[in-house]
Formats: structure tokens, C-alpha cells, sequence
């Protein structure tokens, strides 16, 4: 659900206000004060496109995925803004079409990323 431009979650809206982004890593920062450090290849790994979402619905394919998305070079990706609700990263060896909400951003964080005090 969207209000004025922020994605809505149970009642929390989820906003990403700060991206930083190293060589191998990113660090997400949210309005809420939390703070991850996720890999790029956990990043690359939840991209939502049409091409990449099929290859997350089961274990075994995620494996291959994985796998290959392993064997790429991930070097630091470009990031542009979408409106006021996501993220497009654009890999130079794969990939640059998926839009990753905030709301999509903060649950591969959560899941994937470790937190930063």
C-alpha cells in the first residue's frame, strides 16, 4: 500500500534514506534508525525482475542461481532512484531491469544483511 509516496507496511511506512555504497557491500539506511550491511551478491540475489523472480520460486533453483550469480564479477553497482519508492541497480554483468522497493530493500536486509549500530 502506498501513502503519499511511502510504501506502507502494518502500519510502519518504510523508507530508505541513505545508500553507501563500497566495493563489495552496500550500507542501507532506513527512517526508522536501522541500519544494514548487506553483500552484493545477497543484493543481486533478490533482484524482482521478470527474468530473475522465477529463479528464486524453489530451494533448487535458488541454489543454481546462486551459483551462478557467484561466478559473476560483482563489482560495485550504478543505483538510481525510482520516484520516491525504490531503487534500480544496474550490474555490470547481469542484470539491471528489477526495481527493489524500499519495502523489497528492507527485507532482503533484514534477512540477509547484518544489522549496524
Amino acid at each position: 500500500m502506498e501513502h503519499n509516496g511511502e510504501m506502507i507496511v502494518m502500519g510502519k511506512s518504510v523508507t530508505l534514506t541513505d545508500l553507501e555504497r563500497e566495493r563489495e557491500y552496500c550500507t542501507l539506511r532506513f527512517e526508522d534508525g536501522q541500519s544494514f550491511k548487506l553483500d552484493y551478491v545477497e543484493l543481486r540475489l533478490g533482484c524482482p525482475c521478470a527474468k530473475c523472480g522465477p529463479r528464486q520460486e524453489n530451494q533448487q533453483r535458488l541454489i543454481e542461481f546462486r551459483e551462478e550469480v557467484m561466478r559473476l564479477r560483482l563489482d560495485k553497482p550504478k543505483a538510481e532512484l525510482v520516484g520516491r519508492y525504490g531503487l534500480r541497480f544496474g550490474w555490470l554483468s547481469g542484470c539491471s531491469s528489477g526495481i527493489y522497493s524500499f519495502e523489497l530493500l528492507r527485507e532482503i536486509s533484514e534477512k540477509s544483511g547484518s544489522i549496524i549500530n
